[in-house]
């Protein structure tokens, strides 16, 4: 029995010369669990780049190094979400967790923090590049509303506010939009409607948050030109014909703007033009032919609503008033007609937004 034991015993030992070396290289590699989508990069090229970066799976690591990682990719809203969970001989960490744009900028991002973690002495400083990765990829990528790119929707000014946004890109954007009014105006002559016709250009400023809410910066600016077409109006022996131009600049506030819907305008103008008033008798004789300049100031509600991305309808509804009001008279100077020094007029408009 006693040699048995002995012959046992020499057994094992020859054996554990064996084991020594196995046990030994087990206790020295670091254990890695690794779970990313389809495309993205290997387990392999994952190794890689974290030993690229200083940190080692195999041999003896430095004191307070972990002994086992947990990494996972998988896509999410914005891009990527990765983490990565690190085992040590006193506790297992909270998973730390990077958002990128891609599946490489996250395992860049996890390379390195998996890095730091298998090698938690001082090592060299990484390169800007790769600080530029780790920034772009620890950085969750701004949400976006599937509209934010080709709409913009405001219900407010950026006027005098302030305005909380989360961390991301501010995006400023110009709607411009040229339209063509057609109506009538009231009040140049009496109880009669003079045709006018309106070319308008204006501009709406965005500016959009990295969440996607859109606000108008500061008010719309607005030019138009006017063209009153041929009238004429007749009393008793006499008869006069307006015809005249006008053009004016203003500004217009929107509580509601939407570049793919409804709009509402608060437009409030000034401008200047001529007006050519020719006189004739009973008999068709040219008695007068004169020209009166114009000064007014005017205040318009305007509806649009966007038919897509180009083109719109609107109405416009509005009031000028004349500096001074202009006539045509006899050649004995007595009045054939007067206007009116406030005039009231509605058109309907066709127009293209770019």
């Amino acid at each position: 029995m006693k040699a048995l034991i002995v012959a046992g015993l020499l057994v094992f030992n020859g054996f554990s010369i064996f084991l020594r070396p196995s046990q030994a290289q087990a206790a020295g590699r670091v254990a890695l669990a690794y779970d990313a989508e389809p495309g993205c990069p290997s387990e392999t090229e994952f190794k890689t780049a974290v030993e690229s970066r200083g940190g080692n799976f195999t041999g003896p690591g430095a004191p307070g190094s972990a002994w086992a990682l947990r990494v996972s990719i998988a896509p999410d809203a914005n891009g990527f979400r990765g983490t990565l969970q690190a085992t040590t001989d006193d506790a297992t960490s909270s998973p730390r967790e990077v958002h990128g744009a891609t599946c490489r900028e996250v395992v860049d991002a996890l390379a390195i923090v998996g890095a730091t973690a298998l090698n938690p002495e001082p090592e060299p400083k990484p390169t800007v590049s790769e600080l530029a990765a780790t920034a772009r990829a620890v950085a969750p990528a701004p949400a976006r509303t599937p509209e934010s790119d080709d709409r913009l929707r405001a219900s407010g000014s950026v006027i005098n506010a302030k305005v909380p946004v989360e961390a991301g890109t501010l995006r400023f954007d110009k709607a411009r939009s040229l339209s063509l009014f057609a109506g009538a105006q009231l009040g140049l002559l009496p109880n009669t409607l003079v045709p006018r016709f309106d070319l308008s250009i204006s501009a709406a400023n965005f500016v959009t948050t990295p969440g996607g809410k859109s606000y108008l910066d500061g008010p719309i600016p607005r030019l138009h030109l006017s063209y009153l077409a041929p009238t004429t109006y007749r009393f008793d022996d006499a008869s006069s014909k307006i015809q005249g131009f006008m053009f004016g600049l203003g500004v217009c506030w929107s509580p509601f703007y939407d570049t793919r819907g409804f709009s509402a305008l608060l437009c409030g103008e000034y401008g200047a033009g001529w007006m050519q008033i020719k006189s004739k008798d009973a008999q068709g004789n040219q008695t007068q032919h004169k020209s009166a300049g114009l000064g007014f100031a005017g205040l318009g509600v305007e509806t649009q609503y966007h038919l897509g991305s180009v083109f719109q309808a609107g109405l416009k509804l509005g009031m000028d008033g004349f500096v001074s009001p202009f006539g045509g008279e006899r050649p004995d100077g007595s009045s054939i007609f007067r206007s009116s020094q406030f005039t009231g007029y509605g058109m309907l408009s066709l127009g293209v937004q770019y």
